[in-house]
């Protein structure tokens, strides 16, 4: 009798363990993402302040003031890229700061394109490489 207790308790256990595992399972990702920086976005715009091309033949780009960390004339961006197994990272790309005004700098960099999304916002600090959660909005 008492090894027919202990053998539904073992069962039980085992039941409850198992789902245990399978809930936390299907939730990993989102407590993947629960801890990642979230981040915000947006289009990088192609232009000048001035609107008007000033002779030099490098693309122009127009940044929000807040996703650039800026050094003088030199500062730094990150943009959102997606690795081989469909995870958000971002990557620092240096600019050079080429004018400013409320809203934007202007900047110019071999490194950055007009399809890129760049990061204009964070919940944590981040740095080269690492994973994000994007936050619509």
């Amino acid at each position: 009798m008492k090894k027919n207790r202990l053998k539904k308790y073992s069962i039980r256990a085992g039941i409850a363990f198992l789902i245990i595992v399978a809930v936390l399972t299907y939730l990993s990702s989102t407590i993947d993402n629960m801890l990642l920086p979230k981040v915000k976005s947006t289009d990088i715009i192609v232009g000048t302040l001035s609107g008007e091309n000033d002779g030099n033949m490098k693309t122009k780009y127009l940044l929000p003031l807040s996703s650039v960390t800026e050094f003088d004339e030199s500062g730094s961006v990150f943009v959102l890229n997606t690795d081989d197994n469909g995870k958000t990272k971002v990557n620092e790309i240096s600019v050079t700061i080429t004018a400013s005004d409320d809203l934007y700098y202007e900047v110019t960099s071999g490194s950055l394109f007009s399809d890129m999304q760049v990061i204009y916002e964070t919940s944590k600090s981040i740095s080269d490489g690492d994973r994000v959660y994007v936050e619509e909005g």
